[in-house]
């Protein structure tokens, strides 16, 4: 045993002061005896017990002595010496995913990870702690920290994310913040295998806490709706997981209203799957899949599906440049290049036309992108452009493109571009975004805002349909949002505020599954977050540890306070020499 603080040894001053003040105090009492018989009678029932007739005189004096040497004896910071990993950081890797919801006797293996790590911090007490979180961006909730109750008030905090737990990346994150350093890293999860650590470091000892128990779970594997002339028709496959025969009820509801449109029963046997049909739904906007069955994971018995125009392709006109078609597929869309015939039998669906065919604006019910016209030559044109600040050009800026001819423009369309005078990109009441030039009249394909207007042209007529389209959880993605609002925000179905995201600023999807509005601009749509396919799979092993074997478990001498164990019997001594000194009385 030794002590920590041998500095504040000074306060033995205070026992001292107290012991000195007793040798100067008065030794005698005043006692009034009315007879020599009392005072032999008294002074043989003195000399007969000394040593309690002595303790019962000076029974303060020894109560204050104790309490004051015990109080300097935590002052000095006793501890005894233990063992403990050495020079080593002790770091939590939390998955997060929405598969750790999953569990029996109403414990999720979330709850029980949170206990394990509750437990953890009481038996490394003084360590420092660093808690990183899984996701497709990992998160670093603490790093270094020692304070126990904001260690445990951290982990309290800590809750499921449903982003898949990515659990790579997250161990490449893990590593940057150990840097050099050597570590224990504890990784709560439900199943990892061993082959994540064929590339490790000696430096780090690995304890992964799996899920042993083989949960039941049926899921919503897939789910799908397609609008047809007499209203919709969806299909379901589900999958059984668990070892046994099960029977459930798949539900089809409106996910907006939350009313029950139709349902059927199904028998699966086990490690089995199914498709269930559901024809002439009424027309919805928005559908939900509801699975009733005994499981133990809730989270994927659910499914969305929104059934509006989304648009997920593009037609280049094949006379066009093949610039507009790189710049289309930069952008990451599907496209294609087509004749005016073809383009003609898809002006009715969600893929977005890009021609020099005029009719194409008063034909068709959705909006086009007219690059030229086929209707008018093109004249010269010098100056320097300019916009009126519209949303499209919100990051893709056209101030350097130069333009060495213009076509006539559409009277009856908003200049929202322009060359000195003249328009150079309009919009439609309708819409559609035209401009009036040809590709090669421009040198646009060499700056960066070629590729960006298309995004934006996109997205802007993307902005017509009430489908904002399909996210996982917390996928980050950026969305055109008019520059003079506030930005994006998000409410669930219930008007309930979620989030909101300024212009300009990369949006990023509820961590919930289910459907959200967005509102901007008091414009209305609805998105879609779906649970990842990797989510829809319960996994588990035995827990394990790497490392420890190969680096002969090294230990360093530590030390253990035990300072506190003191307190209380400080406190009792406190207590009692109260009580000794009220049934003395207090003299004036």
């Amino acid at each position: 045993m030794g002590f920590s603080h041998v500095v504040n040894s000074w306060t033995v001053i205070f026992p001292l002061a107290v012991l000195l003040y007793y040798f100067f105090r008065k030794r005698y009492e005043t006692r009034a005896i009315s007879s020599t018989l009392f005072w032999e009678q008294s002074m043989r029932e003195t000399k007969a017990s000394p040593f309690l007739k002595n303790l019962q005189q000076n029974a303060l004096f020894y109560l204050q002595m104790a309490a004051l040497l015990l109080l300097l004896f935590v002052l000095l910071g006793p501890f005894v010496k233990s063992e403990q990993a050495a020079g080593r950081q002790i770091i939590f890797v939390v998955d997060t995913s929405a598969s750790m919801l999953a569990g029996e006797d109403g414990a999720s293996i979330f709850d029980v990870n949170k206990q394990e790590m509750t437990q953890l911090v009481e038996d490394n007490k003084g360590n420092a702690i660093t808690i990183i979180t899984t996701g497709k961006e990992p998160d670093l909730v603490l790093r270094d920290e020692t304070n126990q109750e904001v260690i445990q008030a951290s982990i309290g905090k800590l809750s499921v994310t449903y982003d898949h737990e990515n659990m790579g990346k997250t161990l490449e994150f893990m590593k940057s913040v150990v840097a050099d350093q050597s570590a224990t890293v504890h990784i709560f999860t439900d199943y990892l295998d061993r082959s994540v650590f064929s590339d490790g470091t000696e430096a780090i000892d690995y304890y992964v806490h799996a899920s042993e128990s083989n949960l039941a779970n049926v899921s919503i594997d897939k789910f799908g709706a397609v609008k047809t002339s007499g209203g919709t028709e969806a299909i379901v496959k589900l999958v059984n997981q668990s070892e046994k025969e099960v029977d459930g009820i798949i539900q089809i509801l409106d996910a907006l209203k939350g009313e029950k449109l139709e349902e059927k029963k199904f028998t699966m046997k086990d490690e089995g799957e199914t498709l269930i049909s559901f024809k002439d739904l009424p027309s919805q906007i928005a559908l939900q899949a509801q699975l009733l069955v005994e499981d133990q994971y809730d989270a994927d018995n659910e499914a969305f599906i929104l059934l509006g125009d989304e648009i997920s392709d593009a037609m280049v006109d094949s006379q066009l440049h093949e610039l507009i078609r790189k710049a289309f597929q930069a952008i990451g869309m599907d496209v294609t290049a087509g004749s005016i015939n073809e383009m003609k039998q898809r002006q009715n669906t969600a893929t977005i036309l890009v021609s020099n065919e005029t009719s194409f604006l008063q034909e068709g019910e959705h909006p086009i992108l007219l690059i030229g016209r086929n209707d008018a030559n093109a004249h010269p044109v010098s100056g320097v452009v300019e916009d009126n600040g519209d949303v499209l050009f919100s990051i893709a800026p056209i101030h350097d493109v130069y333009v060495s001819s213009l076509y006539p423009p559409f009277e009856e369309m908003d200049t929202i571009a322009s060359i000195g005078n003249e328009p150079f990109i309009q919009r439609s009441k309708r819409g559609d975004i035209v401009v009036l030039a040809d590709i090669e009249m421009t040198d646009w394909p060499l700056h960066p805002s070629f590729p960006l207007f298309f995004w934006s042209v996109t997205e802007s007529l993307r902005s017509g349909s009430s489908v904002g389209g399909t996210f996982s959880p917390s996928q980050r993605k950026a969305i055109l949002s008019y520059v003079d609002t506030k930005g994006i925000e998000v409410f669930n179905l219930k008007d309930e505020y979620e989030a909101s995201f300024a212009s300009g600023t990369d949006f990023v999807a509820p961590q919930k599954p289910g459907i959200y509005k967005l509102i901007d601009n008091k414009r209305e749509s609805l998105i879609s977050v779906q649970l990842e396919q990797e989510e829809k799979r319960l996994g588990h092993g035995t827990s394990y540890k790497i490392g420890m074997e190969s680096k002969g478990n090294e230990k360093e001498v530590g030390q253990k306070s035990i300072g506190w164990i003191f307190l209380l019997p400080i406190l009792l001594l406190l207590v009692m020499e109260w009580e000794v000194q009220r049934r003395r009385g207090y003299s004036n």
